[in-house]
């Protein structure tokens, strides 16, 4: 059905199910794919079957990030193959939609491990000298062979909840609509903001809340000043002279503080919103 010449890149196409170990995976995900490689529907089907097989087992953000190029090169080359090819336009979306998925896939997958990685710091080790193996350092993005565009990309796709990535798949095959990284990351950055502006009221609110509690404290608490120590401390046993000057001790570090930063410039309202 298609007039695309048959090649070969030498991967052997495995049974479902089939374990792979990572000395294989690491092996089989190097191996070159590019586009001006010819290959027929079947091969590249077969490609795609293995690359979504891969994904499972991939756990380094090196071989993650060769999975997504791997992965984007399959669908560019299903892409120029359905060129050629006599199939009904809805099987020939199909196979762009599986292409598609398995390249969104890819990418949550090497976004979760790039999370995982701890950030370079970059610049020179510290001097200090410690005892000790030393704790291997981070590597950075450029020795992963990872653009910082890209892993912002796909850790933003990797930030969505599983459910909500599986929704966006589901609902878009149902529907009819591509299946796109674009539309995905719309849907990220929505969330996203929706997160900071959820966390920024619950952080406007409880320091609102602080401010009530501590109007309605307030008129007691000055009104004291105008009661004699003297007779107070009268009225009381030594325990309870001890106690409150425990309380005495923790009030004045709190008048100071309040002071302090009453007084400091950065004190200035803060907008509710």
């Amino acid at each position: 059905m298609c007039d695309a010449e048959l090649g070969s890149i030498g991967i052997d196409h495995v049974e479902s199910g089939e374990l792979l170990d990572s000395d294989t995976l690491s092996l089989e995900v190097r191996q070159p794919l590019t586009l001006h490689q010819q290959l027929d529907l079947p091969q590249l089907e077969g490609i795609l079957q293995r690359t979504r097989e891969m994904i499972r087992y991939v756990d380094s953000a090196r071989d993650a990030a060769l999975l997504v190029r791997r992965s984007n090169v399959t669908e560019k080359l299903i892409d120029e193959a359905l060129k050629t090819c006599r199939l009904l336009h809805e099987e020939q979306f199909k196979l762009k939609q599986d292409a598609a998925e398995t390249h969104l896939r890819t990418q949550r997958r090497a976004g979760e491990l790039l999370a995982e990685v701890k950030k370079h710091r970059g610049g020179r080790p510290p001097l200090a000298v410690c005892r000790g193996p030393a704790e291997p350092r981070p590597p950075t993005l450029e020795e992963l062979g990872i653009d910082a565009h890209d892993s912002h990309r796909w850790q933003l796709i990797a930030s969505l909840p599983a459910e909500r990535f599986e929704e966006y798949i589901v609902n878009s095959r149902a529907v009819g609509h591509e299946l796109t990284t674009a539309a995905l990351l719309t849907i990220a950055n929505r969330l996203r903001k929706l997160r900071t502006e959820r966390e920024r009221t619950t952080a406007v609110g409880a320091r609102e809340a602080t401010l009530v509690e501590y109007e309605k404290s307030r008129p007691f608490l000055w009104s004291t000043v105008w009661l004699d120590p003297a007779v107070i401390a009268a009225a009381m046993d030594r325990t309870q002279q001890r106690d409150e000057l425990a309380g005495l001790n923790r009030l004045r570090v709190w008048l100071d503080e309040f002071e302090r930063v009453l007084s400091s410039p950065g004190a200035r309202a803060v907008p509710a919103s």
